[in-house]
């Protein structure tokens, strides 16, 4: 029988070390992670090939309005805070705020930065994918949904991508409601995305309505807790830091130049 290996003597096998510095004791990543191999780690995250340029420093802070302007600094530098501060976080982060504004620019920064540098084991997921994985895994062919949901609840970090896009059924309503409780009850950290706000929002230039169809400005209009249940974003409220983004959409200015800001 093969022996079982010795785990770290320095972390214990929890990745992380207690150094002192300037008198106060912080979690800093153990050199026994460091050594496990940034890249395998940021490959493991699934992180999709159109975003895996984001950096935290190449997101760019750019609108026509000031105020949009300070929002975006501001979640740079909490995304910025958040990443150095890892492990030592009480909680993970929730970006909200129209198409092209780089919510999901900054959470697939934040997931590849600690993978890299600090050894986490994350995961990117976007909602609507787990939702078509785990019915394609209703006639038996493919993964079971035990093998789909249990990278989801158990991985360190996750970016959970898009809550509250899609045709949100009572099902879909409570397949969140399971990855995202699990976690909460694990004391995972997670960082979330939604293009929907805490208050309904008119029709304008900077959301999916905008000068589009009627119907795009009346699904603008809904809040998060419209779509995903007063229940469920009162937990992801619980879970993360709010970081509300504004401004013109990114990708629509630099469409020649593509880019994964959104």
């Amino acid at each position: 029988m093969a022996e079982r290996p010795q785990a770290c003597p320095v972390c214990r096998g929890t990745g992380f070390a207690i150094e002192t510095r300037n008198g106060v004791e912080i979690a800093v990543t153990c050199g026994c992670r460091r050594a496990s191999g940034g890249g395998a780690l940021l490959a493991a995250a699934r992180i999709p090939p159109r975003y895996r340029h984001c950096t935290i420093e190449s997101f760019e802070v750019w609108s026509s309005d000031l105020g949009s302007r300070n929002l975006q600094a501001r979640a740079r530098r909490r995304t910025r805070e958040f990443v150095d501060c890892y492990p030592g976080v009480d909680k993970g982060l929730l970006f909200m705020g129209s198409v092209g504004t780089g919510k999901t620019h900054l959470a697939v920064a934040a997931l590849a930065e600690l993978a890299q540098t600090k050894g986490v084991r994350g995961l990117y997921v976007n909602a609507l994918d787990l939702v078509q994985q785990l019915q394609m895994s209703f006639d038996g062919a493919g993964p079971s949904r035990e093998e789909i949901l249990g990278p989801v609840t158990d991985s360190e970090l996750l970016v959970l991508d898009e809550i509250g896009a899609g045709r949100l059924t009572e099902w879909v309503r409570d397949l969140l409601y399971y990855v995202i409780n699990a976690r909460y009850m694990a004391e995972r950290v997670t960082v979330f995305t939604t293009n929907y706000l805490d208050s309904p929002q008119p029709p304008h230039a900077e959301g999916p309505g905008g000068s589009q169809e009627q119907g795009r400005g009346e699904r603008w209009q809904e809040t998060l807790a419209d779509r995903i249940s007063e229940r469920l974003r009162s937990r992801l409220h619980e879970m993360a830091d709010v970081i509300e983004l504004r401004g013109d959409d990114f990708r629509a200015r630099r469409a020649g130049r593509g880019g994964g800001r959104t």
